[in-house]
């Protein structure tokens, strides 16, 4: 056991950034996991317009998850002083803590005919589940940005298996005993919300958080009063522009459409579940430190390339191939969603590149810019969605949405990577670069595919393709150790 020990800390070093992610990246790895393996069965136990429902569902408390402690929990990472950070957290619990009784009310006297306008009918019998979920996450992630102040990452990913678990357990239970679609918004609240109660004993174990006074609470709140000004409303549009989808195809189309985009984007977007999240987590702290340190330059685009190589191929392969590994995994039912799945694959693939990124907003002062995007983000994908719903069908709107996000994602990109100080040639060649490798690598995949090729040869290609991927992934990752 000690020479195991040993062994992981020669391979990645105490206090390393791959260190955290690794951890962060083994608890979601571990809680994807086992999301994966019963996929299959909860695919079974529920239909189509059941995870329509629960797309439904999550986008709204999504959309007020984000509004609700007004983005001042992303800000606990980054103060000197201990105090100012304690005085960030109460301050976002309390915000919390009115936003959600303040909507509870709103729902339980007008929710009924609001949801009715807006075509929302069949979320209204879980209306009440609304103020929950949002409690629930809004907690999680006030707690979770404190442990990462902490450095408490081993705790996090412990928390992810026990999100995991309860989720699991929850959905099937429930769905057999045919509470259905209540399992799976029940199923989603504890995915997501779970652990709460262990993430907040191993804080407390770490220093007691003591209420501050209430001048350092204000000087909090004013300090960074842009989080709330540009930050809140910027990743309310972001989280609009990603949550609006599923509303946006009930509205048009049918809760089953709903349910197709869902389970294709849950399944594109789980490489970022899987490492992505614990990257950004990670990237957080590291980066807040390298503004002081004057080295954010390279750590950015150093994580920029990192993301590229983790994401591109592993991503775009499961969506080229989507409509008969869904058909096979879920059932025959799920193969729209495999060809949702196809025309959604790159922009996912980009944003699995962006999401950890775009803290470098904040980090560098610049919401303000960061908002202004947003709004053009999300304007042109929803327009780009309607032109879709006007000259085709509901594939054709979700290809417009993802190749308009996927363009201008790719300019965000460009833009903060420049802002950090990256030319605007390495930026260039460092995505031709890792675009040209994961063309390669598709290509005689795609290939024998396109050109019916027996079963055989394209699972061999397929094969061939993930060791020259992993191959490449040891290869980036040697050289990044050498360099640090």
């Amino acid at each position: 056991m000690e020479s195991i020990r040993n062994f992981l800390d020669r391979l990645l070093p105490k206090g390393s950034a791959m260190r955290h992610v690794s951890i962060l990246a083994g608890g979601t790895a571990i809680a994807q996991g086992l999301g994966i393996a019963v996929m299959p069965i909860v695919s079974r136990i529920y239909s189509p317009a059941d995870f329509g429902v629960m797309a439904v569902f999550v986008s709204v408390t999504a959309i007020f998850t984000v509004l609700s402690g007004f983005r001042y929990h992303l800000a606990i990472p980054l103060p000197k002083h201990e105090r100012y950070a304690k005085a960030l957290v109460v301050l976002s619990f309390f915000l919390q803590a009115v936003f959600v009784v303040l909507i509870s009310l709103i729902l339980l006297v007008a929710g009924k005919t609001m949801l009715a306008k807006l075509s929302l009918d069949s979320l209204i019998p879980y209306r009440y589940l609304i103020p929950v979920g949002v409690a629930g996450m809004g907690a999680y992630t006030v707690l979770t940005q404190w442990a990462i102040r902490k450095k408490l990452f081993t705790t996090i990913a412990k928390t992810k298996v026990t999100q995991s678990l309860t989720g699991i357990f929850t959905k099937i239970i429930l769905g057999l005993i045919g509470l259905r679609p209540l399992g799976l918004l029940l199923g989603n609240i504890a995915s997501q919300a779970g652990g709460i109660i262990t993430l907040a004993k191993a804080v407390l174990r770490e220093e007691t958080l003591t209420i501050p006074p209430k001048e350092e609470i204000k000087r909090v709140a004013i300090r960074f009063r842009k989080f709330p000004i540009y930050e809140t409303f910027s990743v309310a549009l972001n989280t609009v522009g990603i949550q609006l989808t599923p509303l946006l195809l009930i509205m048009f189309y049918s809760p089953e459409v709903a349910g197709f985009f869902a389970m294709a984007r849950s399944l594109l977007l789980l490489p970022t579940r899987f490492i992505g999240e614990a990257i950004a987590q990670v990237f957080i702290q590291r980066a807040s430190v390298a503004r002081y340190q004057g080295n954010l330059k390279e750590l950015s685009l150093s994580t920029y390339k990192f993301l590229l190589q983790l994401g591109l191929f592993p991503i775009l392969l499961i969506a080229f191939f989507a409509p008969p590994l869904f058909a096979f995994a879920l059932g025959e039912k799920w193969i729209e969603a495999g060809k949702c799945a196809m025309v959604l694959g790159p922009w996912i693939a980009l944003a699995f590149a962006y999401s950890p990124m775009r803290i470098l907003f904040s980090i560098l002062n610049r919401q303000g810019t960061d908002f202004l995007q947003e709004i053009l983000y999300t304007s042109i994908r929803i327009v780009a969605f309607i032109i879709g719903s006007k000259i085709g069908g509901p594939l054709l709107s979700i290809a417009f949405f993802g190749g308009a996000g996927f363009f201008l994602l790719l300019f965000r990109l460009s833009y903060i990577l420049m802002a950090t100080g990256n030319g605007l040639k390495e930026i260039i060649r460092t995505d031709f670069r890792f675009a040209s490798e994961t063309a390669l690598l598709l290509m005689l995949p795609l290939g024998l595919s396109v050109w019916n090729a027996n079963k055989i040869p394209i699972i061999f290609s397929i094969i061939l393709a993930l060791l020259f991927y992993l191959m490449r992934c040891y290869s980036f990752y040697s050289k990044r150790k050498r360099k640090n």
